[in-house]
């Protein structure tokens, strides 16, 4: 089972935003790029896939963080950007809080975890 974390970003977060949250991850880790999936995933040096985070989507229903999230105190409209880590490997899920903490703190907003 993986570990899903979701940023509900205030502003929508460009590209020196994800690269920062990248660096946050880990700065030693390789980026691969899917463009026809807007996916993005950062590995270790060895291969190891470490966290998978989508391209922002802009969330303009009232209500549907807390909907779907029960996140009551997201930005409205809101940026969702999901990012998920393999689970029961604690390093992916820290670079993935990493990643996600460092792109609220650049875009404001709040983030959401399955754990």
């Amino acid at each position: 089972m993986t570990f899903d974390i979701v940023a509900l970003c205030r502003d929508q977060p460009g590209p020196g935003e994800l690269i920062a949250a990248m660096r946050a991850a880990g700065t030693q880790l390789r980026v691969n790029t899917i463009d026809e999936s807007k996916l993005i995933q950062l590995y270790r040096e060895d291969g190891r896939l470490l966290l998978s985070t989508e391209g922002a989507r802009l969330v303009q229903v009232p209500g549907e963080a807390q909907r779907l999230l029960g996140v009551g105190d997201a930005p409205h409209p809101a940026w969702w950007v999901e990012t998920h880590a393999p689970g029961r490997d604690p390093e992916a899920e820290a670079a993935a809080r990493n990643f996600t903490g460092a792109l609220i703190a650049a875009s404001g907003g709040v983030s959401w975890s399955t754990r």
